[in-house]
């Protein structure tokens, strides 16, 4: 008997959400007739419905001939909404993807010179990799390189430091424009980045792009030591990274966090 009348509040429920998503989409308010008939309910049922969603202010009735619209608190929780960040959006999926491989999940996008960490999620393991903080530069990195590889040539000196040689991390840091631009053909032709040792001493970065699109666009990396990162161990990873890549822009909501760095980039 308590399952059947949960059910019965649960359909209720459903049938009360419909009205106010086709309230929501319609242009002028909707008479009791139109809304019953285009969500196929018995009319006796949306006047129910009807009746107490206007008592809590969700709809509003209006007319000599009733017709309903979006209600007072439905506005007043519009204003209350935040859209999800993309770290909030993301962190299932770059914390289970760095426990698999033992590695640091890095999630970035180019901002200026600098690559910026949307999200970073790091193993449950004694050696790991930790970033030093929201940006890092991008044309010593995987992350950086990647998303540099799909700008046109003349598109990414805005993206690089202003003066040659750029500052040498490591002995393998790429330190001149055209040392960058070779760089980024190859990664073009591989289809994935990497920066080995480039940026730090020890460290290995592997980076995907995410399928998205529109801009901005996204890479994925995961970063560790170099002795576990090498060329046989990236080869294994390639795939296990891009199936993650797809998942990222397949998560509810990854559009509407995405939404607010579109904005931030076009004004940038």
């Amino acid at each position: 008997m308590e399952q059947r009348a949960t059910s019965y509040h649960s359909q209720g429920l459903n049938r009360a959400l419909a009205i106010l998503r086709l309230l929501g989409k319609a242009s002028t308010p909707l008479t009791l007739a139109a809304i019953a008939s285009q969500l196929e309910l018995p009319k006796s049922t949306a006047v129910r419905l009807l009746l107490v969603m206007e008592e809590e202010g969700f709809v509003r009735r209006s007319g000599e001939h009733p017709a309903y619209s979006i209600g007072h608190a439905i506005h007043e929780i519009a204003e209350g909404y935040r859209p999800p960040s993309m770290a909030e959006v993301t962190a299932g999926v770059l914390s289970r993807l760095a426990d698999e491989v033992g590695f640091t999940a890095n999630l970035g996008v180019l901002e200026g010179p600098s690559v910026l960490h949307l999200h970073v999620a790091e193993p449950q393991r004694a050696l790991r990799f930790a970033t030093g903080g929201m940006l890092d530069f991008a044309y010593c990195t995987g992350l950086g390189k990647l998303l540099m590889s799909v700008l046109p040539e003349a598109a990414i000196d805005a993206h690089l430091p202003e003066a040659e040689p750029y500052t040498s991390w490591t002995p393998h840091t790429i330190t001149t424009r055209a040392g960058i631009v070779a760089e980024l053909e190859r990664i073009r032709e591989a289809g994935h980045s990497v920066d080995d040792e480039e940026r730090n001493r020890g460290v290995t970065c592997m980076a995907v792009l995410l399928p998205t699109d529109d801009a901005p666009t996204l890479a994925l990396s995961v970063s560790g030591p170099s002795g576990e990162l090498d060329a046989s161990a990236r080869e294994r990873l390639l795939p296990v990274l891009n199936a993650a890549a797809a998942e990222l822009v397949a998560l509810p909501g990854f559009d509407t966090a995405l939404a607010p760095l579109r904005s931030r980039m076009t004004l940038a």
